[in-house]
């Protein structure tokens, strides 16, 4: 029984990676076995639920560099239909949180592999933007409009607005 009759919808944030990685700061990869619906190029958020007082996520935004698709037959493992060398799978497995072994495992024809949706490894670098949480939010309009001043008193000074504020309040009480 829903607790709610009309199930409303939710605005939707920035993207977020499928799966959380080993330390957002450090990690270059991410290993999603149930695909990921990210391209070349997107900014998206990577996160970790590793804190110093192990309570709240930490999150960062990220750009995606490459998504290679990950096979593996149990013994090696291909991305894009080149084969890993060993740095490289223990790095990925490093980043993502799970052993080597697990990766070598999460193949076809085990009952955790959804062929509907196939592993992928996700490559990315942190995105350092002056202004990221502008970008975080599409319909803010930060554009600027040259020299002319928006209204009308920024462009007269401190002292003639008290003075025309005094002015004001003297007729007011006489």
């Amino acid at each position: 029984m829903p607790l709610r009759k009309n199930s409303t919808s939710r605005t939707s944030g920035p993207a977020r990676l499928p799966s959380y990685v080993r330390n957002v700061n450090s990690a270059q990869c991410l290993f999603c076995p149930y695909g990921a619906d990210v391209k070349v190029g997107d900014r998206v958020i990577a996160w970790d639920e590793k804190t110093v007082f192990d309570r709240t996520p930490r999150e960062r935004v990220v750009e995606i560099t490459a998504v290679k698709s990950f096979r593996t037959n149990g013994r090696v493992i291909t991305l894009d239909m080149v084969v890993a060398s060993d740095e490289e799978v223990k790095r990925i497995a490093e980043d993502s949180e799970i052993s080597a072994h697990a990766l070598l495992t999460h193949r076809s024809g085990k009952s955790t592999y959804d062929t509907q949706n196939t592993p992928v490894v996700v490559y990315f670098r942190t995105y350092e933007a002056k202004n990221d949480m502008l970008q975080l939010v599409p319909d803010l309009d930060v554009t600027s409009t040259g020299n002319q001043p928006s209204k009308r008193y920024q462009h007269i000074s401190l002292w003639s607005r008290l003075k025309s504020w005094l002015s004001g309040w003297t007729l007011r009480n006489s």
